[in-house]
């Protein structure tokens, strides 16, 4: 496995430390469309977590400068973040990038692989996530012969993808948090076997995830939901109310992301509003068919924002009109 894979440049972007801190490295991959969630995810894990010194390393896949560099804005006294810019020879195959699953996603791949110098324990969270409690029961874990800490799936996850990876029911987890024993992971080579596997031409459902679950299988430590607790959201994103209260990791799964006005949840926006982004304009969904527009019309008049409703509306009927033409 070359030294350098995939990574074609490496910024410092601030280095602190606060000496009588533990420290723990936490990683995130993603493109120029999940910058900013990124940034929330990352202001909510620091929001929770003073306790301790949080190294960030951002695997960037053709990300704009400008968005890497508002990842400056949270330089905190406990703070780092180290960006790895991704080379334009990174690559898997596209058949197998189903269900809303980005080439980005696979980069994880990479991750342990690339930080095992640095650190045998590295936290991996996808980018639509909320850190709402203090990680350290999470970092505690002890990985000794095991390949990751993770959280098993939902009940229909498991009846569908265990004997499509086969492996024992119940036992296949959500790849969104995973807590990795970097120092397994390069003894047993799981990066190299991980490209050779995604490259193979079968296509795997759930894409990297399939593979981790396939390679890591009977050498994990399986984890309460609280620390990856999946949350599918609908228009209001109301669901939140149902969240418990030991909940640590949130993981909002599906296209329904809380970034979007149609599904914007008060907990997440708690969160943008404390963030650097705070200011940025939300899009109304993450498409733009008609149907968005008349579901959210239909939750601002539920909300009694009559006029919004009515704006929303007559755009909906505008392209509505335009798309018969």
């Amino acid at each position: 496995m070359k030294e350098k894979l995939f990574i074609s440049k490496t910024t410092t972007l601030f280095n602190n430390a606060i000496v009588a801190l533990d420290t723990i490295h936490i990683a995130f991959c993603f493109d120029d469309n999940y910058a900013m969630p990124a940034g929330i995810a990352m202001s909510s894990v620091i929001l929770n977590n003073p306790d301790k010194n949080l190294v960030f390393h951002l695997f960037a896949n053709n990300v704009s400068n400008k968005k890497i560099l508002r990842f400056n804005k949270l330089n905190k006294e406990n703070t780092s973040i180290i960006c790895y810019e991704i080379s334009d020879d990174f690559s898997v195959n596209p058949n197998t990038l189903l269900l809303h699953v980005s080439a980005s996603t696979c980069l994880r791949f990479v991750v342990p692989q690339i930080l095992n110098k640095i650190t045998s324990r590295v936290l991996y969270l996808d980018c639509d996530i909320l850190c709402t409690d203090n990680l350290n029961e999470l970092i505690h874990t002890d990985l000794t012969n095991k390949f990751s800490a993770i959280v098993p799936d939902i009940e229909k996850m498991q009846e569908k993808q265990c004997a499509s990876c086969n492996i024992p029911y119940g036992e296949y987890f959500n790849a969104g948090m995973i807590y990795i024993n970097t120092d397994m992971w390069v003894q047993n080579n799981l990066t190299e076997k991980a490209f050779a596997m995604i490259n193979s031409g079968k296509v795997y459902k759930f894409a990297d995830q399939d593979v981790l679950n396939i390679l890591m299988q009977g050498k994990t430590v399986f984890l309460p939901k609280c620390f990856n607790y999946l949350t599918a959201l609908t228009a209001g994103g109301k669901e939140d109310n149902l969240i418990g209260n030991d909940a640590v990791i949130i993981h909002y799964v599906t296209g329904n992301k809380p970034w979007y006005k149609l599904y914007l949840t008060p907990l997440y926006q708690h969160y943008i509003e404390s963030s650097c982004w705070a200011n940025d304009k939300l899009l109304l969904a993450n498409e733009n068919a008609p149907s968005t527009t008349r579901r959210y019309a239909k939750l601002l008049a539920s909300q009694h924002k009559y006029f919004s409703a009515l704006k929303y509306y007559l755009l909906y009927l505008k392209h509505k009109a335009f798309k018969r033409r």
